[in-house]
């Protein structure tokens, strides 16, 4: 007989929040082929994702009656319910592609070349975590299934001496619980990008630094729930996305400190010659295309390329302690407006 492995496996799940109360509420995991839905209409087969860490929380987000005569609630009830958790991985492109994963962190679109996008529309996905230490009388290895996962942020953190790193946190409206483990071991081929085959590029110099993280915000409205049920109605996107980060700086860069104060690499100070209250003033931003190339453990092959065309240097930081070298860096957001070509691609592949 198998024995349980602890895993993480993540499918597509399109049809999470269609025809919400035209049935009764029912499970939709397919044990016997591993997806969500039925033959006539089913997501993605799950695929198992190489984590290293994983943290999960349903919260039943309680309505308490405080009343006048008790020194304690006097009622607790179910509100809305609320599951939500996040996860750590190593960076591996094709995993991620070919998962969805990175669908769901970009947004639901059509897949051009192997380029993604930000999208305005979410894409829905399931995550199966099987538990091989919890227990029932019969079995060890017990199985949950979250519905509707959205994707509300996603970390990228490169380092050195460290493999490329990712956290990601996601929401979900529902779960399925099953007192058996359903494990589907998916084969995991493809190698994490790692520091010394990443290229970093700025404008048109080659970025020189320590160490760079890119965080993509998704502001994704978790309180969209309707009178008359207590899970979430859809996954919509609700607010400005944020794209940005930091670049950690080699104790001898001065090029973007003395950029970011006197806001060129030439000039002795920030508008230097102009006149204030004269409208004449540039107050200029550094900015230029960042470029993360990723290629393979072996140095042969691009895995991966991401590209910001318009980024914006928003602040420097200098610190020292002691006789200790100093501390530089500087953070970055993106401005997006593909219409101008500044835009933000994820590529996967050579």
């Amino acid at each position: 007989m198998a024995e349980a492995k602890r895993e993480l496996a993540i499918a597509t799940d399109p049809t999470a929040y269609d025809n919400i109360g035209g049935a009764a509420i029912a499970v939709k995991y397919d044990t016997a082929n591993d997806y969500i839905g039925n033959a006539g209409s089913h997501g993605t087969v799950f695929q198992t994702i190489r984590v290293t860490s994983f943290q999960q929380n349903a919260n039943r987000e309680v309505i308490i009656e405080e009343s006048i005569d008790q020194v304690a609630a006097s009622a607790v009830y179910g509100g809305t319910y609320s599951a939500s958790g996040s996860f750590e991985a190593g960076f591996r492109p094709q995993s991620f592609q070919s998962s969805n994963l990175l669908m769901g962190i970009m947004g639901l679109q059509t897949v051009t070349s192997n380029n993604y996008k930000l999208s305005q529309i979410p894409a829905t996905l399931a995550l199966k975590v099987v538990d091989e230490q919890a227990s029932t009388a019969s079995i060890k290895g017990t199985t949950v299934i979250y519905r509707g996962v959205g994707i509300t942020s996603f970390e990228l953190n490169l380092n050195v001496k460290e493999y490329a790193r990712c956290t990601i946190n996601w929401i979900a409206r529902q779960a399925e619980v099953y007192d058996v483990f359903y494990n589907s071991n998916t084969a995991i081929s493809d190698e994490i990008a790692v520091f010394y085959n990443a290229v970093l590029n700025f404008g048109a110099n080659k970025l020189l630094c320590k160490g760079m993280t890119l965080t993509l915000n998704r502001q994704m409205d978790q309180d969209y729930f309707y009178i008359g049920s207590e899970f979430l109605q859809g996954l919509y996107y609700n607010g400005l996305t944020d794209l940005g980060g930091t670049i950690t700086l080699g104790a001898g860069d001065w090029t973007r400190i003395r950029t970011m104060i006197a806001g060129s690499g030439t000039d002795a100070m920030l508008d230097v010659g102009k006149t204030e209250f004269t409208g004449n003033t540039a107050n200029a931003i550094p900015e230029g295309k960042l470029e993360v190339i990723l290629m393979s453990t072996d140095g042969t092959t691009q895995v991966a390329k991401i590209t910001v065309d318009s980024c914006k240097l928003t602040e420097a930081s200098s610190s020292v302690q002691g006789r200790n070298q100093f501390e530089k860096t500087v953070n970055w957001k993106a401005v997006l407006n593909p219409a101008a070509s500044k835009d933000f691609t994820v590529h996967i592949g050579a």
